[in-house]
């Protein structure tokens, strides 16, 4: 999780959808902790920081689900000490409410605000199939979008526009059809229910059933709050080879196990990050939807617009001559360089000649199209200097 090139991609990225996963992996511990040592304190911190999580990306909204499922998992296959854990249980839905305080009387005043984003995104309304027909056409709208989802995992880039990669390297990928297929074997076990229930229900619901209007799958930003459960999934076959090798290797060769663990570790770890700083980076032909493509190429021009313009300072006026396809960007700028004035001059032919500098230095942007204004300005504003 730490050198994961998906999981440091969007870190480093001003986007609330990785917040999430700390308070879901903190309610998880703290869940699974309270299940053993039956102290209402980890039941309380698991609810606290459920509630937290409703602060930030708006895909927590499934996780009161996933507990509730888990909840039921517990009195349907634990039945015998489910008695032991319903004050529990109510305990975390106390703690959660506390942890959402104020945000919970905002959407209680406006109930729509809660599921309404995510009801408005779904690519197929939920409801109970009435004949066979339903059921194919339930399929034949979700199953290309879930199957296209798997190859995400480690084939096919996301198409986020955040995002211009698979989730993780073959070698991971592998590890996790692998970590996935114990996690199911033992699926009675409260821990591996949990992780099951996380993973595959926002691979399902995040992933799948919501996607905003001419997206492709995989959008991966949507997967953000399960990342913690895809590395547990990771980690589970290394922990049963350890396990069994420690009960299967003589006590003087068990050296072994934990300096090839850390060996294993540090070639993943440099293939991550070889990957991530030599050979990724962020290409609109990859993308499938004509209108991301477009929009990612926006992205790529503001920001290079906004940067540039930024390393002038605040003592320079820029003017885009002439019309441009390419949308400027007032509120990066701001945020990268304040008291900056910008003009867009559409009429360059009688605009340019009525500029004045005002003790300032001026600057002209010329876009494909535009180029007949450049001799003209050399003209009006002798000595400048002339860049791409």
């Amino acid at each position: 999780m730490a050198f994961s090139v998906s999981n440091v991609h969007y870190s480093r990225l001003a986007l609330d959808n990785i917040v999430t996963q700390f308070f879901w992996a903190t309610c998880f511990f703290f869940l699974l902790r309270g299940l053993r040592s039956r102290r209402p304190s980890d039941w309380a911190l698991a609810g606290v920081a459920a509630g937290l999580s409703e602060y930030f990306y708006y895909g927590t909204r499934l996780l009161p689900l996933i507990l509730l499922v888990f909840l039921l998992f517990v009195l349907a296959v634990h039945w015998q000490h489910a008695r032991q854990y319903l004050s529990s249980f109510l305990l975390v839905a106390g703690s959660y409410f506390v942890g959402f305080g104020p945000l919970l009387f905002h959407f209680i005043r406006n109930p729509n605000l809660y599921f309404g984003r995510g009801a408005s995104l779904l690519i197929w309304p939920p409801h109970s199939p009435t004949s066979f027909a339903d059921i194919a056409t339930a399929w034949k709208t979700i199953g290309p979008v879930f199957s296209e989802n798997l190859l995400g995992i480690s084939t096919h880039s996301s198409q986020d526009i955040i995002f211009y990669a698979p989730l993780l390297l073959p070698a991971e990928a592998a590890l996790l059809v692998l970590g996935v297929a114990l996690l199911l074997w033992r699926w009675r076990h409260p821990a591996a229910f949990l992780i099951l229930a996380s993973g595959l229900g926002v691979l399902l619901v995040g992933g799948t059933l919501v996607a905003y209007q001419n997206s492709v799958p995989p959008l991966i930003n949507h997967w953000t709050p399960a990342f913690p459960a895809f590395y547990v999934a990771l980690a589970v076959p290394v922990g049963a080879w350890i396990m069994a090798g420690q009960s299967e290797l003589e006590p003087r060769l068990r050296w072994i196990l934990p300096v090839t663990v850390a060996i294993a570790l540090v070639v993943i770890g440099w293939c991550n990050l070889n990957f991530y700083f030599n050979r990724y980076y962020a290409d609109p032909e990859s993308l499938k939807s004509k209108g991301y493509k477009s929009a990612q190429r926006n992205y790529e021009v503001q920001t290079a617009q906004s940067g540039y313009s930024a390393s002038l300072g605040h003592n320079y006026e820029v003017f885009t001559v002439g019309q441009s396809p390419w949308p400027y960007d007032p509120g990066t700028t701001r945020y990268l360089v304040r008291e900056q004035k910008w003009t867009l001059l559409t009429n360059p032919a009688t605009e340019l000649a009525s500029i004045t500098r005002d003790n300032k230095g001026v600057v002209f942007l010329f876009f494909a199209g535009n180029e007949q204004y450049e001799q003209t300005t050399h003209e009006l504003f002798p000595g400048g200097k002339h860049g791409e």
